[in-house]
C-alpha cells in the first residue's frame, strides 16, 4: 500500500510539481504554524523559547546534513556511490549530535530551555537521516516520492507537535513528540521505499570517503556560516532582550522563512534539469532557466511585500496573539531578505553545478564579518528594526557576491568549452 502511494507507475513533471508544491507548503507552513500556536496556546514568550530551540537545530543540522544534498542530487554520473553517501551521513550527523551535547553543556539554558532546546537538536538530526533518503530518490529521477515523504513526514510530526502542547502546554514535551513521531513515520516509509532505489549500504573506502569530504567542504563550511548570518540576529536579540522580544521578531521572521522555504522547494526541482543542461553544455538554456527562476523569485516577493504593507501586520497580530502595530516597517524589511536568500539560493545552485563550489565559502565568509560588526550594533541600539535590518543588509549582501561570482564562472566556463570546441 505505501509503495503503491508513494511510487505509481503514472508519474510525471506535472504531479511532480504538484506534489513539490504540496511538499514546500506544508514544509514552510508547519513552523509558522508551531509558532502561532505556541504563541496563542501558551505565550509569546514561550514561542520565542520555540524559536531558539529551533534555531539552534538549524544551525547544527548544517553538519548532519553536511549541505551534500545539491552535490548528490547533481552528481548524475555517479561519481560517488550511494553507499558513500550513507556513510558520511554516518559521520556528520555523529557529530552533529557531539556538537549539540557540547552546545549544551556549555549554554547557560535550563528547565524547559534546555530541554527544548536537546529535543530540537535530536529532530534535526533525524531529519539530515531523511534528506539522504530524499536525495537518492531525486537523484533517481523520482523527485514526486521525496516530496511525498516529505508531505507525510512534516504532517505526521506537526499533528504530534500541535495535539501534545495543546494537551500538556509544555514546548518540550511537545518538541519530544515531534522527534519521536518523525522517526517512527521515517522508519514506516523510508524502509518500504529505499530498496526500490537500490537499498542502503555503507561499504566505501578511505579515500572514497575523504574524496566526498574534501568536494563537499566548502559546501559545509558555507552552510554553517550561512546559518549563523540567518540566526546572527536571533543570538544577539536572546543575548541583549527577553524571550518575548525574540518571539515577536520572529513572528516576523515567519514570513520570510515561509517565502524562502517555499521558494526552497520550487527550485530544488531544476536542479537536476539546470545539471543536466550544464553537463550537455547547454549553456543558453542553462541561463535561460537560471534569469526564469530569477524572475519568479522577484515576482513573489513582490506580491509578498505589497501584501505585508497592506494586511500584514493585523493578520499576523491576529494569528499569533500579539500587538504588532509598531512594526509595520519591520515585517517589509524582513521579506525583502526573503526575497533576498531565495536568490543566492539559486545562484548558490549554479555555481555548485558548475562545480566551483570553494567560491561560495568567500562569499559567505565575507558576509561573516560583515553580520558578526553589524548585528550586535544594530540590534542592541534599535531591537526588533535592528535585527530585521542588519539581517536584510547581510543577506543582499551576500546575493551580490554570488552573482558576481556566478557571471564570472559563467563567462570563464563558457569560454573554455568554446576553445575545446
Amino acid at each position: 500500500m505505501i509503495e503503491k502511494f508513494f511510487m505509481p507507475s503514472n508519474h510525471n513533471m506535472k504531479r511532480t510539481y504538484i506534489w513539490t508544491v504540496l511538499a514546500g507548503s506544508v514544509y514552510a507552513g508547519s513552523s509558522f504554524l508551531m509558532s502561532m500556536f505556541t504563541s496563542k496556546c501558551i505565550g509569546v514568550a514561550e514561542a520565542g523559547i520555540l524559536a531558539l530551540a529551533l534555531t539552534i537545530g538549524n544551525q547544527l543540522v548544517t553538519i548532519g546534513f553536511y549541505n551534500i544534498r545539491t552535490f548528490q542530487v547533481s552528481d548524475v554520473t555517479e561519481k560517488y556511490t550511494f553507499s558513500d553517501y550513507c556513510f558520511l551521513r554516518v559521520i556528520t550527523v555523529s557529530a552533529m549530535l557531539l556538537v549539540g551535547f557540547v552546545w549544551v553543556l556549555k549554554d547557560s539554558h535550563r528547565g524547559v530551555k534546555l530541554a527544548a532546546i536537546s529535543f530540537a537538536i535530536l529532530f534535526r538530526a533525524i531529519e539530515a537521516v531523511s534528506d539522504l533518503l530524499e536525495g537518492r530518490y531525486q537523484q533517481k529521477g523520482r523527485y514526486d516520492v521525496a516530496c511525498k515523504g516529505v508531505f507525510v513526514k512534516v504532517l505526521s510530526y506537526l499533528a504530534a507537535f500541535l495535539i501534545t502542547l495543546f494537551i500538556t502546554k509544555n514546548i518540550a514535551i511537545a518538541l519530544g513528540a515531534l522527534a519521536v513521531t518523525y522517526l517512527i513515520v521515517l522508519c514506516i516509509v523510508d524502509s518500504k521505499l529505499i530498496g526500490r532505489f537500490g537499498g542502503v549500504s555503507f561499504h566505501t573506502t578511505f579515500m572514497r570517503q575523504k574524496g566526498l569530504l574534501l568536494e563537499g567542504l566548502p559546501l559545509f563550511v558555507n552552510a554553517f556560516l550561512n546559518a549563523y548570518i540567518i540566526n546572527a540576529s536571533k543570538y544577539a536579540l536572546d543575548k541583549y532582550y527577553d524571550s518575548e522580544t525574540l518571539g515577536i521578531f520572529n513572528v516576523l521572521y515567519m514570513m520570510a522563512f515561509v517565502v524562502n522555504m517555499f521558494a526552497s522547494f520550487v527550485l530544488k526541482p531544476i536542479i537536476s534539469v539546470l545539471a543536466e543542461k550544464y553537463v550537455k553544455q547547454d549553456i543558453s538554456g542553462f541561463v535561460k532557466l537560471v534569469v526564469r527562476q530569477i524572475v519568479v523569485i522577484l515576482l513573489v516577493t513582490s506580491v509578498c511585500i505589497a501584501g505585508a504593507w497592506l494586511l500584514g501586520v493585523p493578520v499576523l497580530g491576529f494569528l499569533f496573539g500579539v500587538d504588532l502595530t509598531n512594526y509595520k516597517g519591520a515585517l517589509c524589511v524582513v521579506l525583502i531578505s526573503g526575497g533576498f536568500t531565495a536568490l543566492y539560493q539559486l545562484l548558490q545552485y549554479g555555481i555548485i553545478i558548475m562545480r566551483h563550489q570553494y567560491s561560495t565559502f568567500v562569499c559567505c565568509g565575507l558576509t561573516v564579518v560583515l553580520t558578526y560588526l553589524v548585528t550586535p550594533v544594530l540590534t542592541k541600539r534599535y531591537a526588533v528594526m535592528g535585527a530585521s535590518a542588519s539581517y536584510t543588509i547581510s543577506i543582499g549582501f551576500m546575493s551580490a557576491l554570488f552573482l558576481g561570482f556566478f557571471i564570472y564562472h559563467l563567462q570563464k566556463d563558457r569560454k573554455q568549452m568554446k576553445h575545446r570546441d
